[in-house]
Protein backbone atom coordinates (compact mmCIF):
# COMPACT_ATOMS: atom_id res chain seq x y z
CA UNK A 1 0.00 0.00 0.00
CA UNK A 2 1.32 3.42 -0.98
CA UNK A 3 0.96 5.69 2.06
CA UNK A 4 1.82 8.92 0.25
CA UNK A 5 0.89 9.63 -3.35
CA UNK A 6 0.18 12.72 -5.38
CA UNK A 7 -1.31 13.91 -8.65
CA UNK A 8 0.13 16.73 -10.72
CA UNK A 9 -0.08 17.63 -14.40
CA UNK A 10 -2.08 14.48 -15.22
CA UNK A 11 0.49 12.16 -13.64
CA UNK A 12 0.53 10.05 -10.46
CA UNK A 13 3.74 10.20 -8.44
CA UNK A 14 5.19 9.51 -5.05
CA UNK A 15 4.86 12.65 -2.93
CA UNK A 16 8.64 13.08 -2.76
CA UNK A 17 8.81 13.19 -6.55
CA UNK A 18 6.37 16.11 -6.97
CA UNK A 19 8.31 19.30 -7.66
CA UNK A 20 7.00 22.87 -7.83
CA UNK A 21 8.75 25.48 -9.98
CA UNK A 22 10.55 28.28 -8.14
CA UNK A 23 8.63 30.59 -10.50
CA UNK A 24 5.29 29.38 -9.14
CA UNK A 25 3.48 32.15 -7.29
CA UNK A 26 2.46 29.68 -4.60
CA UNK A 27 6.14 29.12 -3.84
CA UNK A 28 7.30 32.72 -4.27
CA UNK A 29 4.45 34.59 -2.61
CA UNK A 30 2.22 31.97 -0.91
CA UNK A 31 -0.27 32.95 -3.62
CA UNK A 32 -2.36 29.81 -3.43
CA UNK A 33 -5.29 28.12 -1.70
CA UNK A 34 -5.90 24.62 -0.39
CA UNK A 35 -8.52 22.33 1.15
CA UNK A 36 -7.97 19.38 3.48
CA UNK A 37 -10.43 16.47 3.35
CA UNK A 38 -10.79 13.42 5.60
CA UNK A 39 -11.08 9.95 4.06
CA UNK A 40 -13.09 7.39 6.05
CA UNK A 41 -14.26 4.01 4.81
CA UNK A 42 -12.53 4.88 1.51
CA UNK A 43 -14.84 7.85 1.01
CA UNK A 44 -14.01 11.59 1.10
CA UNK A 45 -15.98 13.19 3.93
CA UNK A 46 -17.99 16.25 2.85
CA UNK A 47 -16.28 16.33 -0.53
CA UNK A 48 -18.97 18.48 -2.16
CA UNK A 49 -18.90 20.99 0.69
CA UNK A 50 -15.11 21.27 0.48
CA UNK A 51 -15.18 21.80 -3.27
CA UNK A 52 -17.90 24.46 -2.98
CA UNK A 53 -15.89 26.31 -0.32
CA UNK A 54 -12.74 25.92 -2.41
CA UNK A 55 -14.45 27.45 -5.43
CA UNK A 56 -15.91 30.28 -3.34
CA UNK A 57 -12.46 31.04 -1.93
CA UNK A 58 -10.93 31.09 -5.41
CA UNK A 59 -13.57 33.50 -6.63
CA UNK A 60 -13.35 35.93 -3.72
CA UNK A 61 -9.56 36.07 -3.95
CA UNK A 62 -9.73 36.52 -7.74
CA UNK A 63 -8.12 33.27 -8.82
CA UNK A 64 -10.64 31.98 -11.36
CA UNK A 65 -14.34 31.75 -12.12
CA UNK A 66 -15.07 28.11 -11.30
CA UNK A 67 -13.41 24.75 -10.83
CA UNK A 68 -14.26 21.58 -12.69
CA UNK A 69 -16.00 19.57 -9.95
CA UNK A 70 -16.31 16.39 -12.00
CA UNK A 71 -12.64 16.52 -13.05
CA UNK A 72 -11.43 17.12 -9.49
CA UNK A 73 -13.76 14.52 -7.97
CA UNK A 74 -12.54 11.89 -10.44
CA UNK A 75 -8.91 12.50 -9.45
CA UNK A 76 -9.83 12.34 -5.76
CA UNK A 77 -11.68 9.03 -6.10
CA UNK A 78 -8.81 7.52 -8.12
CA UNK A 79 -6.33 8.68 -5.49
CA UNK A 80 -8.34 7.09 -2.69
CA UNK A 81 -8.38 3.81 -4.62
CA UNK A 82 -4.61 4.01 -5.03
CA UNK A 83 -4.19 4.49 -1.26
CA UNK A 84 -6.08 1.20 -0.84
CA UNK A 85 -6.98 1.89 2.79
CA UNK A 86 -8.13 -1.04 4.90
CA UNK A 87 -11.25 -1.00 7.08
CA UNK A 88 -11.04 1.55 9.91
CA UNK A 89 -7.99 3.20 8.32
CA UNK A 90 -8.16 6.93 7.67
CA UNK A 91 -6.70 9.05 4.93
CA UNK A 92 -6.33 12.73 4.16
CA UNK A 93 -6.45 14.69 0.93
CA UNK A 94 -4.97 18.11 0.33
CA UNK A 95 -6.12 19.96 -2.79
CA UNK A 96 -3.70 22.74 -3.80
CA UNK A 97 -4.18 25.48 -6.37
CA UNK A 98 -1.77 28.33 -7.09
CA UNK A 99 -2.14 31.36 -9.33
CA UNK A 100 0.48 29.86 -11.62
CA UNK A 101 3.92 30.86 -12.84
CA UNK A 102 5.18 34.36 -12.16
CA UNK A 103 6.27 36.16 -15.33
CA UNK A 104 8.10 39.04 -13.69
CA UNK A 105 10.07 39.37 -10.47
CA UNK A 106 7.47 41.58 -8.75
CA UNK A 107 4.20 40.47 -7.14
CA UNK A 108 2.28 42.26 -9.91
CA UNK A 109 -0.36 40.14 -11.62
CA UNK A 110 -0.20 40.74 -15.36
CA UNK A 111 -3.45 39.01 -16.17
CA UNK A 112 -6.25 37.54 -14.07
CA UNK A 113 -7.20 34.11 -15.35
CA UNK A 114 -10.91 33.50 -15.67
CA UNK A 115 -10.76 29.74 -16.08
CA UNK A 116 -9.70 26.71 -14.06
CA UNK A 117 -6.22 25.61 -15.16
CA UNK A 118 -5.25 22.02 -14.17
CA UNK A 119 -1.57 22.95 -14.59
CA UNK A 120 -1.88 24.99 -11.38
CA UNK A 121 -3.45 22.11 -9.43
CA UNK A 122 -1.81 19.37 -7.41
CA UNK A 123 -3.45 16.94 -4.99
CA UNK A 124 -1.82 14.99 -2.16
CA UNK A 125 -3.10 11.73 -0.62
CA UNK A 126 -1.94 10.30 2.71
CA UNK A 127 -2.74 7.41 5.01
CA UNK A 128 -3.11 8.89 8.51
CA UNK A 129 -3.94 7.98 12.08
CA UNK A 130 -6.53 10.07 13.92
CA UNK A 131 -5.07 11.74 17.01
CA UNK A 132 -7.64 12.59 19.68
CA UNK A 133 -5.23 13.12 22.59
CA UNK A 134 -5.90 16.02 24.94
CA UNK A 135 -3.74 19.12 24.48
CA UNK A 136 -2.65 22.13 26.51
CA UNK A 137 -2.43 25.58 24.90
CA UNK A 138 -1.43 29.15 25.54
CA UNK A 139 -3.04 32.34 24.31
CA UNK A 140 -0.64 33.69 21.71
CA UNK A 141 0.91 37.05 22.57
CA UNK A 142 3.01 37.60 19.45
CA UNK A 143 0.40 37.20 16.69
CA UNK A 144 -3.22 38.30 16.20
CA UNK A 145 -5.72 37.56 13.46
CA UNK A 146 -6.80 40.46 11.31
CA UNK A 147 -10.58 40.13 11.31
CA UNK A 148 -10.85 42.66 8.47
CA UNK A 149 -8.54 40.85 6.05
CA UNK A 150 -9.81 38.55 3.31
CA UNK A 151 -6.68 36.46 3.74
CA UNK A 152 -7.68 35.59 7.32
CA UNK A 153 -10.90 34.01 6.10
CA UNK A 154 -9.50 31.47 3.63
CA UNK A 155 -7.08 28.55 3.61
CA UNK A 156 -4.13 30.17 1.88
CA UNK A 157 -0.61 28.74 1.62
CA UNK A 158 0.65 31.39 4.04
CA UNK A 159 0.82 29.82 7.52
CA UNK A 160 3.62 31.99 8.86
CA UNK A 161 1.39 33.45 11.56
CA UNK A 162 0.40 30.02 12.85
CA UNK A 163 4.01 28.86 12.70
CA UNK A 164 5.10 31.79 14.86
CA UNK A 165 2.28 31.03 17.31
CA UNK A 166 3.43 27.40 17.53
CA UNK A 167 7.02 28.49 18.14
CA UNK A 168 5.82 30.68 21.00
CA UNK A 169 3.77 27.79 22.41
CA UNK A 170 6.76 25.45 22.31
CA UNK A 171 8.97 28.01 24.04
CA UNK A 172 6.39 28.27 26.82
CA UNK A 173 6.06 24.46 27.11
CA UNK A 174 2.61 24.25 25.50
CA UNK A 175 1.49 22.10 22.58
CA UNK A 176 -0.48 24.69 20.63
CA UNK A 177 -1.86 28.23 20.72
CA UNK A 178 -5.15 30.06 20.65
CA UNK A 179 -5.24 33.21 18.53
CA UNK A 180 -7.11 36.42 19.30
CA UNK A 181 -8.13 39.07 16.79
CA UNK A 182 -7.08 42.71 16.91
CA UNK A 183 -9.89 43.44 19.39
CA UNK A 184 -8.67 40.64 21.71
CA UNK A 185 -11.68 38.52 20.84
CA UNK A 186 -11.22 34.75 20.84
CA UNK A 187 -10.79 33.65 17.25
CA UNK A 188 -9.30 30.21 16.53
CA UNK A 189 -6.28 27.98 16.98
CA UNK A 190 -3.27 27.68 14.71
CA UNK A 191 -4.94 25.00 12.58
CA UNK A 192 -8.29 24.43 14.26
CA UNK A 193 -11.63 25.95 15.16
CA UNK A 194 -12.85 26.26 18.74
CA UNK A 195 -15.90 24.86 20.51
CA UNK A 196 -16.74 26.05 24.02
CA UNK A 197 -19.32 24.41 26.26
CA UNK A 198 -20.64 26.71 28.97
CA UNK A 199 -23.90 26.39 30.91
CA UNK A 200 -24.82 23.31 28.84
CA UNK A 201 -24.57 25.30 25.60
CA UNK A 202 -22.02 24.84 22.83
CA UNK A 203 -20.56 28.04 21.38
CA UNK A 204 -18.04 28.87 18.66
CA UNK A 205 -16.40 32.21 17.76
CA UNK A 206 -18.53 34.26 15.41
CA UNK A 207 -17.39 34.64 11.82
CA UNK A 208 -16.82 38.37 12.41
CA UNK A 209 -13.94 37.42 14.71
CA UNK A 210 -11.84 36.62 11.65
CA UNK A 211 -11.80 32.89 12.28
CA UNK A 212 -11.36 30.61 9.31
CA UNK A 213 -14.57 28.62 9.64
CA UNK A 214 -14.10 24.94 8.92
CA UNK A 215 -16.53 22.55 7.29
CA UNK A 216 -16.99 20.66 10.58
CA UNK A 217 -18.04 23.81 12.44
CA UNK A 218 -20.41 24.80 9.64
CA UNK A 219 -22.05 21.36 9.82
CA UNK A 220 -22.57 21.69 13.57
CA UNK A 221 -24.07 25.15 13.04
CA UNK A 222 -26.40 23.76 10.35
CA UNK A 223 -27.52 21.04 12.79
CA UNK A 224 -28.22 23.72 15.44
CA UNK A 225 -25.87 21.95 17.85
CA UNK A 226 -23.62 24.99 18.13
CA UNK A 227 -24.19 28.75 18.24
CA UNK A 228 -21.97 31.61 17.15
CA UNK A 229 -20.98 34.05 19.88
CA UNK A 230 -18.59 36.85 20.64
CA UNK A 231 -16.15 35.07 22.91
CA UNK A 232 -13.47 36.69 24.99
CA UNK A 233 -10.42 34.78 26.30
CA UNK A 234 -11.85 34.47 29.81
CA UNK A 235 -12.42 30.87 30.84
CA UNK A 236 -13.94 29.07 33.82
CA UNK A 237 -12.69 25.84 35.33
CA UNK A 238 -15.90 23.98 34.46
CA UNK A 239 -15.82 25.02 30.79
CA UNK A 240 -15.22 22.38 28.14
CA UNK A 241 -12.97 23.57 25.31
CA UNK A 242 -12.55 21.63 22.06
CA UNK A 243 -10.12 22.00 19.13
CA UNK A 244 -11.67 20.69 15.92
CA UNK A 245 -10.78 20.55 12.24
CA UNK A 246 -11.37 18.19 9.33
CA UNK A 247 -8.83 15.66 10.59
CA UNK A 248 -9.09 15.75 14.38
CA UNK A 249 -11.16 16.61 17.44
CA UNK A 250 -9.29 17.13 20.73
CA UNK A 251 -10.13 18.41 24.16
CA UNK A 252 -8.09 21.35 25.41
CA UNK A 253 -7.41 20.65 29.08
CA UNK A 254 -5.42 23.76 29.96
CA UNK A 255 -5.15 27.35 28.73
CA UNK A 256 -2.14 29.21 30.13
CA UNK A 257 -2.36 28.64 33.91
CA UNK A 258 -6.02 27.55 34.00
CA UNK A 259 -6.76 23.81 34.07
CA UNK A 260 -10.28 22.65 33.22
CA UNK A 261 -11.83 20.12 35.59
CA UNK A 262 -14.24 18.35 33.21
CA UNK A 263 -13.47 15.51 30.85
CA UNK A 264 -15.29 15.17 27.55
CA UNK A 265 -15.41 12.37 25.01
CA UNK A 266 -14.64 14.08 21.70
CA UNK A 267 -16.04 11.07 19.85
CA UNK A 268 -19.41 12.72 20.49
CA UNK A 269 -18.72 15.22 17.70
CA UNK A 270 -16.71 12.81 15.58
CA UNK A 271 -19.58 10.29 15.55
CA UNK A 272 -22.09 12.97 14.55
CA UNK A 273 -19.95 14.40 11.77
CA UNK A 274 -18.20 11.26 10.51
CA UNK A 275 -20.56 8.32 11.16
Amino acid sequence: MNKKIGWMNYKWKNIKDINISIRDRGVKFSDGLFETILVKNNKPIFLNEHLIRFEKSLNILNFCSEIDHAFTSEIINKGINKLNLKNKEYGSIRINYSRGLNIERSIKINELNTYFDPKNLWIEFYSIKINSNNIIVNICQTEKRNEFSLVSKFKTFNYNQSIQALIEAKQKKFEDSLLLNTQNELCCGTTFNILLQRNNEWLTPRKESGCLRGIMIQKLLDLNLVKEAKLMPIFKKDDVLIAINSLSCKQIKKVDDLEFNKDFDTNYFWDILCP
